[in-house]
């Protein structure tokens, strides 16, 4: 009997110890695969300070010049581009893809692309410049129209020949030089406010007949949910709180103002998020990201944070706009309208992008303005460290920054498409996000990106119910093997030499799919992970077909395919390993194939 309840007394009080131990902030429950040496990046800053001042002045002096030496217009120079009512209809109708009965990912739409399909004609509409040169002038009209932007195709400059886009109030941008930005021939130009966009190509000098070429192919058609919200200015205030009622006329009641907030992190990421405004296919969405260091501070690579179901197509990533310091001027201050304020840039590359984790790293095609924070990171996983608090800065129903503050909750019942660990869920205990916020990386108080938004989570899914919903990111730490390659340069090898230490073969179930995943581990010569490797292979058995992936900092990389139904046996043979400047030596390896 005593050794009995000797025994009991013992389970009891172990018992008690682990959950003392892990109730606590200073103990966060980590799983066994979590249990890896952390990775972290540090803010850097780039040199300078964006002067907004003297950035509205040059765009002024640059619309006096085009003002100046614009050719006449004629009838045959306007043309005119009408919106069916259904195409308008489709930016109102917008339904979210993303949102399931208790889980919502949204990215806002807000136009249309019309297609004009006209090729510039330099010989006629054009004017004599005292140089030699000529400048020559097109309209492009929309009626209703809030705002426009511009698709160049095939687009060829001469050397001494610029492209520019204006309107009538001042809004200029270029010049759009060589093959236009991205250096492809096909681009979208900065966004004018209004129903009418100028272009005006510029010759200094005699140039050949022929040197210069482009197609106007489509404009975009932004449409009152981009601009209609800056008309308007709520003038009733809570009373209590003396603050207005809502932060912008498009938020909901509990967004908070950004400029409410401040210190070091806070102001540090004010500099390193943007609103982001794309086109995919026949339509204009937008959302929000953020600039994100890597581990070599001797340079700035403009890498950018978002999230795949906002963004996912290169052809989608050409066509992006970043406005960067869209913020009020002040706390509770008037929102204005972005467009010929803000500093932009036009274009990016995606490096990488997976529904695992629901991350996009793209590289933009221009550096951000002077004064740009490049926010650090750290795979420090978040999912399991209850009460930590995490904060973002996001643009919201696609207005001005608003700021919000989340608790990790790994305890509230989980979407199952949305599993904790791939994803983190918070409570929302300041502000709130919307659509828009979308892609907005979420930080620690210290300022290290931890992940990026997907939605909510929750029951009722209204935007301002911190009870019954939850807020749900992907998790940096998940998917930090796909981005290593790019955001990690010190995590490398140092061999020459490499091959196949182990594979392990696994499924993962979700829905009516299920994923057989092959991790496979390349290390060197010298028993060191390598990063950066291509690993290809071919499945057989219940899943059959080549995929491959690529190798993080750990050296492993997973290999995946996707199939409808269930999974009871595979095999997977490892084909290949690349990588540039290292030598495959399959002779190494500890083992190539393997089934499950």
């Amino acid at each position: 009997m005593n050794k009995v309840s000797t025994f009991t007394l013992l389970v009891l009080f172990l018992a008690l110890t682990l959950t003392v131990a892990f109730a606590g902030d200073t103990v966060p429950f980590k799983k066994p695969n979590d249990m890896v040496p952390v990775r972290q990046a540090f803010m850097e800053k780039s040199p300078g300070t964006f002067d907004r001042a003297e950035y509205v002045q040059r765009q002024q002096e640059t619309f006096d010049r085009l003002m100046a030496e614009a050719a006449s217009l004629t009838p045959e120079s306007v043309i005119s581009v009408p919106v069916s009512p259904e195409a308008l209809a489709g930016i109102d109708n917008y339904q979210c893809e993303t949102c399931g009965s208790r889980s919502t990912a949204r990215k806002d739409r807000i136009g249309v692309v019309v297609p004009v399909g006209r090729t510039a004609m330099f010989n006629r509409m054009k004017r004599p410049m005292p140089d030699g040169g000529f400048a020559w002038t097109m309209a492009l009209e929309s009626p209703g129209a809030t705002a426009l932007r511009v698709h160049f195709t095939d687009f060829s400059l001469g050397p001494n020949a610029e492209v520019y886009v204006y309107n009538m109030d001042g809004e200029a941008f270029g010049p759009y030089t060589d093959n236009g930005p991205g250096n492809n021939n096909d681009f979208w130009s900065n966004t004018v406010t209004g129903s009418v966009a100028l272009v005006q190509l510029r010759q200094y000098g005699n140039s050949p007949l022929g040197s210069n070429h482009f197609n106007v192919a489509d404009i975009g058609y932004l449409g009152e949910k981009f601009l209609l919200p800056f008309m308007q200015r709520p003038n009733d205030y809570v009373g209590d709180v003396g603050r207005a009622a809502a932060h912008c006329p498009g938020n909901e009641s509990c967004v908070e103002d950004a400029s409410c907030y401040s210190g070091g992190a806070v102001a540090d990421a004010k500099l390193a998020m943007a609103h982001m405004q794309w086109i995919s296919g026949a339509w204009i969405y937008y959302c929000t990201g953020g600039l994100i260091a890597d581990t070599d501070s001797s340079t700035q690579i403009p890498y950018f944070l978002t999230a795949n179901h906002c963004m996912s197509r290169s052809k989608e990533a050409k066509a992006l706009e970043c406005y960067f310091q869209y913020w009020t001027s002040s706390c509770h201050g008037a929102c204005y309208d972005p467009v010929g304020v803000c500093p932009r840039t036009l274009g990016a590359d995606i490096r990488d992008t997976s529904r695992d984790g629901d991350h996009t790293l793209l590289e933009l095609w221009e550096d951000p303005p002077s004064g740009s924070v490049f926010m650090g990171w750290t795979t420090d996983p978040m999912a399991f460290a209850d009460g930590t608090h995490l904060f973002r800065i996001s643009h919201p129903s696609g207005e001005a920054q608003a700021y919000s503050e989340h608790v990790v909750d790994s305890q509230y019942i989980e979407c199952t498409s949305l599993p904790i660990g791939e994803f983190i869920y918070s409570r929302d205990v300041i502000g709130a996000t919307e659509g828009g916020s979308s892609g907005s990386p979420v930080m620690n108080m210290s300022g290290q990106i931890v992940g990026q938004l997907y939605g909510a989570c929750g029951y009722t899914l209204e935007v301002c119910d911190a009870v019954e919903n939850r807020t749900v990111d992907g998790a940096f730490a998940y998917y930090y093997s796909s981005v290593a390659p790019w955001l990690d340069n010190g995590g490398g090898p140092t061999g020459s030499e490499m091959h196949v230490d182990s594979i392990v073969l696994s499924t993962k179930t979700k829905g009516p799919k299920t994923d057989a995943i092959a991790t496979v581990t390349i290390l060197d010569e010298n028993g060191a992970p390598v990063v950066g490797a291509m690993v290809s292979g071919t499945f057989t058995g219940d899943v059959s077909g080549s995929s491959s992936g690529t190798t993080g900092a750990t050296g492993e990389a997973a290999v995946k395919l996707t199939i409808t139904g269930s999974i009871s046996s595979f095999g997977f043979c490892v084909d290949s390993v690349s990588l540039s400047g290292w030598t495959y030596n399959s002779g190494a390896n500890v083992e190539t194939c393997d089934t499950y």
